[in-house]
């Protein structure tokens, strides 16, 4: 249990955990089940790939064992920032807790130059329409997909727009498109059209945007959806994933939406959506409460707007959308008055997400909730890079040649990690709990990403500075100070006596207890991997 904020202090202690049997997601060799605090005869077979989203049961005390002392800022950056680091903190500390929030809130006055910048002159399929990349691209257009992953990470270690890009990454997992299969021409495109122009805006106007746009329409199959030959699966997921979920609608309700989808299609040649009245069903429509008489194939696009704009101002969509952010930025199991609070600031505010997000983040329960969230693979790796101090990118190759080798190892080391952006196998977009996060695969795959980003050698994609610069580690320094620098500057807790000794031991190893040049070349790239391994770092 965790103990509440005091000025700028955070303290979570937690006891030993006690952990319910964990939900395994097995997906092409990835994540596998999680034995974390079970005994060895504990272990079941993991269920089938969910189809929907199936909430994990609750990892509690991630932080069992630990004392753990922050500060409101570090909280705030580690839950907020896609690669928290000091220089996050000090942002934090320089403009005002409050006033850091609200300037967040309020992104396009962020200047993003370099991030934009990098993406746009290497990637920059990703700035474009379905029609635009077939034709910059030489007919490969499937690189979009790709050049879309990439960009991300890209993102992550230079914005400056920290809260919006975590909040497209959330709103991408929750609207779901993968990067790669059968929309990887299109789905670039849906992300600056759809998520990225709507992160923090109307989640009704996302909804509707992203309905008619190709990519969720090829995606889940509603260019095959007509009158003669209904299909359900956008209609499904419609309401099970994107609005009211599970326990709002029926069967029946199921096949209404699918009706009223009917006609919302693709135009292949033009890579655009396209109304073909002819395969609209017509005829009077109910799904839960809302009703239309539908009477002419003209009146499809009417009640598609009007459908969807029921359904994003529906409680039951407030109560999902109020969930899925209380999951993201509280905890793996947040608390139903917070939950219940913020879905009534979404109705109050007529489905904007910045005011429900401002009321999350400025609340004792986001405050009290130190150690109660995990990092995915995406945020240790951004972390990582980012931590080093890079200048810029320059990428080892172009996006219409070997496109994955623009950030080097990063791409292929995520995909060990199962968490190669916006590629998840699965319509539910990628888990958020710590279970899924927590399995010994995915545990030891994370250890070797941080081998790798620590002792592989420097990185040509993205230069920076060295270990000992970028952390202030100097010759002279004792072992305990620099023991006290590295675990304060790379995971924002004060680390208990016992626990930096262990890391004040590897620095110095055989050495004196003033740090050589040597101890410093030969020790601290260990004594930094070791960092990146604690649970401490994992901590979100």
């Amino acid at each position: 249990m965790n103990t509440p904020v005091t000025s700028d202090s955070v303290t979570g202690s937690a006891a030993m955990p006690s952990r319910r049997a964990a939900l395994g997601l097995a997906v092409a060799g990835g994540l596998a089940l999680s034995s974390v605090g079970q005994p060895a005869t504990a272990f079941a077979a993991p269920p089938a790939i969910p189809m929907a989203p199936v909430m994990p049961e609750w990892i509690s005390d991630l932080a069992g064992g630990l004392d753990l002392k922050s500060t409101r800022t570090w909280h705030l950056a580690r839950r907020v920032a896609p690669a928290p680091t000091k220089a996050v903190v000090n942002e934090i500390k320089a403009v005002g807790y409050n006033a850091w929030i609200d300037r967040q809130l309020n992104w396009k006055k962020i200047s993003d130059a370099k991030a934009d910048g990098l993406v746009k002159k290497y990637l920059s399929f990703t700035t474009m329409t379905g029609m635009q990349v077939v034709k910059a691209s030489r007919d490969m257009a499937w690189k979009a997909g790709k050049a879309l992953s990439i960009s991300r990470t890209v993102r992550h270690v230079f914005t400056k727009r920290y809260l919006y890009e975590s909040m497209v990454d959330t709103m991408g997992d929750h609207l779901y498109v993968a990067a790669e299969g059968k929309c990887e021409d299109l789905v670039a495109w849906y992300d600056w059209a759809v998520l990225r122009k709507y992160a923090l805006g109307k989640f009704s106007t996302m909804l509707y945007t992203a309905m008619r746009h190709p990519a969720m329409l090829v995606y889940l199959d509603n260019h095959l959806n007509s009158k003669d030959n209904p299909n359900e699966n956008l209609g499904r997921e419609l309401l099970e994933l994107h609005t009211v979920g599970v326990g709002n609608y029926d069967e029946t309700d199921v096949r209404q939406s699918a009706l009223i989808l009917t006609g919302h299609s693709f135009n292949w040649a033009k890579r655009a959506y396209h109304y073909a009245p002819g395969d609209h069903y017509t005829g009077p429509v109910k799904v839960m409460g809302f009703t239309h008489p539908n009477a002419t194939a003209a009146d499809g696009p009417a009640v598609l707007q009007a459908y969807l704009s029921y359904l994003a101002h529906h409680k039951g969509t407030a109560h999902h959308i109020a969930h899925r952010l209380a999951v993201r930025y509280v905890s793996d199991n947040p608390p139903a008055e917070l939950v219940d609070r913020l879905a009534q600031v979404y109705l109050d505010n007529s489905t904007n997400l910045a005011p429900v997000m401002r009321a999350l983040l400025l609340s004792q329960e986001f405050e009290d909730s130190v150690g109660e969230k995990w990092k995915r693979p995406q945020e240790t790796m951004a972390t990582m890079i980012k931590v080093r101090k890079p200048s810029t990118l320059k990428p080892a190759a172009k996006q219409t040649g070997n496109i994955w080798n623009i950030t080097g190892n990063v791409q292929w080391l995520l995909y060990l990690e199962n968490h190669q952006p916006r590629m998840w196998p699965v319509v539910n977009g990628y888990p958020d709990q710590a279970q899924a996060w927590m399995a010994t695969q995915a545990l030891l795959a994370h250890f070797y990403s941080a081998n790798a980003r620590v002792n592989w050698g420097n990185d040509k994609e993205f230069p920076s500075k060295s270990w000992a610069s970028a952390l202030g580690v100097k010759k002279g320094m004792t072992a305990e100070d620099a023991a006290t620098k590295i675990t304060t500057d790379l995971t924002g807790f004060t680390w208990n006596a016992k626990h930096l000794a262990l890391v004040s031991a590897r620095i110095k190893g055989d050495g004196p207890s003033k740090l050589t040049g040597d101890q410093i070349e030969y020790n601290l790239g260990k004594t930094i991997h070791f960092v990146l391994c604690s649970p401490y770092f994992k901590i979100r």
